[in-house]
C-alpha cells in the first residue's frame, strides 16, 4: 500500500502496489480535509434505559486531521498484512471488516501486543471512528461499535508507565529467572519463552500426542521425549506449533510455524511430564496446578503470574546483592513477553554473525530479518519482514555491550 499528498485534491490519498486508488480511504481523507468534519454515533432511549436506535451527528473538527489520517494509514498497514494468510477475509473489503476485528486492532494489537498508551490508543480509537462512521452514514458499511475496553484502558496506563523499560534479558539473566520459578512447570514455561519465543499464550500448543494438519502427521512431546532418548547427539528437535494456538483473531488464529526445541529445554519438559505433572487425559503438556481444583489447560494470565512470582525473587536478590556483579539488572516492569524478545535478539544477532552483517547495514528483505521473522512468526510479504520485526532487534546494540562487558571482565 502506497499514501503520498495530492496536489490537486490538496488531500492524502492512498493506492495499491499497482497505483490503483483505495477508493474509500480516499473519498474519506478528500472529505476530511475539505469538509474538516467527522460523524459522530448517538445512541437515542425511549426514556426508559432501552436502546431505540442510533443515529450519525456531523460534528466540525478545528483541530488538525493529519492525526486522524495517519492513525488511518497505520490502521491500512496492519489490515493489509493480518489479510495476506486469511481466506475468509480481504482487505479489498476492510470496508466491511466486523466491529470484532476493528476492536481487537485496538484493544489487543495497538495495547496488549504493540504495547501503545492510553492516549495513542485514544487516537487511533478517534481515527477508526471517523472512517467507518462516514463510510456508515454514506451507506457503505454498517454502524460498528468501536471501544477501548477497561481491561485494555489499565494495560495502556501501564504501558505508559513502562516506557524506557529494557526489552533484552542477558542469558545469564535468563538462567536465573528459570532457576528461581517456584517449580518445574513453571521453569519449563519461562524457558519455553526464553529459548523458542513463545508468546504467552501459545504455551497451550504444546501437545502430548502425535497430531495431523492437513493430511501431514506431526510428533507430539511423547515422541520428541523418545527421540530425546535414542538421539543423545541431537541439539534441537523440531515441534510444529499450529496457527490456532498463536495470536489470531476470532478462532481463525495466527501463523504456524516451527519451533526449535534445545536439548535442554526438551529435557526439563520431559522432567516436569515425567516427575510433577499431574496424571490426567488433557493432551496439552502445561496444565493447571492440582491444588486450583480443576484442571485445564495453562492461560496468559497464569503465565504472567508466574513470571511475577520468579521476577520478585530475583529483585529481592538483587538489593541483597546476592547476584554476580556482572549481571545485567532485573527491572521491575519488565515482562515475560521481553523472554521473547531476547530470543529474537538472538535470533537476529547470530543471523548477523553466520551472514557477516553489520546490525546497521540490515534490510526488511535480508536474511537475518526474514529468519527471525519466520522463527517468531510475523507474516512476511514481497516486501520483506514486517515493521513489527524491528522491535524484536532493537536491543542487538545493547546485547553487543553486555557481551563486550562481560568480555572485559573475564
Amino acid at each position: 500500500m502506497y499514501w503520498f499528498k495530492s496536489k490537486r485534491f490538496d488531500a492524502k490519498l492512498f493506492s495499491n502496489e499497482e497505483g490503483i486508488p483505495l477508493i474509500f480511504p480516499c473519498i474519506f481523507c478528500h472529505a476530511l480535509a475539505n469538509n474538516r468534519a467527522i460523524y459522530k454515533l448517538n445512541y437515542t432511549n425511549d426514556g426508559y434505559r432501552r436502546i431505540k436506535g442510533a443515529e450519525l451527528v456531523k460534528i466540525n473538527i478545528s483541530e488538525n486531521t493529519s492525526e486522524i489520517i495517519n492513525e488511518l494509514k497505520n490502521f491500512l498497514l496492519w489490515a493489509e498484512v493480518y489479510c495476506l494468510d486469511k481466506k475468509l477475509i480481504s482487505f479489498d473489503k476492510h470496508h466491511n471488516f466486523p466491529a470484532e476485528l476493528l476492536n481487537h486492532y485496538l484493544n489487543n494489537v495497538l495495547i496488549q501486543i504493540k504495547g501503545k498508551s492510553l492516549e495513542m490508543a485514544k487516537k487511533a480509537l478517534i481515527a477508526l471512528r471517523a472512517y467507518y462512521n462516514f463510510l456508515a452514514f454514506h451507506g457503505f458499511t454498517e454502524l460498528k461499535n468501536l471501544e477501548i475496553t477497561k481491561d485494555s484502558q489499565a494495560i495502556a496506563r501501564e504501558n505508559t508507565n513502562h516506557r524506557g523499560v529494557i526489552k533484552y534479558f542477558s542469558p545469564g539473566l535468563r538462567a536465573q529467572l528459570y532457576a528461581n520459578a517456584r517449580c518445574l512447570r513453571d521453569e519449563c514455561i519461562l524457558r519455553a519463552a526464553g529459548t523458542t519465543g513463545v508468546r504467552a499464550k501459545e504455551n497451550i500448543g504444546f501437545l502430548l500426542n502425535d497430531f495431523v494438519v492437513g493430511n501431514k502427521k506431526y510428533m507430539g512431546l511423547l515422541s520428541l521425549f523418545q527421540q530425546l532418548e535414542q538421539s543423545p547427539e541431537q541439539e534441537q528437535f523440531e515441534f510444529w506449533l499450529q496457527g490456532k494456538y498463536s495470536k489470531g483473531h476470532r478462532g481463525a488464529g495466527g501463523k504456524s510455524r516451527k519451533l526449535y526445541i534445545p536439548r535442554d529445554t526438551l529435557h526439563r519438559f520431559k522432567q516436569y511430564y515425567d516427575k510433577e505433572r499431574p496424571n490426567c487425559d488433557i493432551d496439552n503438556l502445561f496444565v493447571t496446578e492440582p491444588s486450583s481444583g480443576y484442571l485445564k489447560a495453562i492461560s496468559p494470565a497464569c503465565v504472567q503470574v508466574l513470571f511475577k512470582h520468579a521476577r520478585k525473587k530475583i529483585l529481592l536478590k538483587q538489593k541483597e546483592g546476592l547476584l554476580p556483579d556482572h549481571l545485567d539488572q532485573l527491572q521491575e516492569k519488565q515482562t515475560y513477553h521481553i523472554l521473547r524478545h531476547s530470543f529474537g535478539t538472538d535470533t537476529f544477532y547470530d543471523a548477523l554473525l553466520i551472514n557477516g552483517l553489520r546490525v546497521d547495514n540490515v534490510t526488511p528483505t535480508s536474511q537475518p530479518y526474514l529468519v527471525t521473522a519466520a522463527l517468531l512468526g510475523h507474516v512476511v510479504n514481497g516486501r520483506g519482514a514486517p515493521a513489527t520485526t524491528k522491535e524484536y532487534i532493537r536491543s542487538c546494540h545493547l546485547k553487543i555491550e553486555l557481551n563486550n562487558f562481560n568480555h572485559r571482565e573475564k
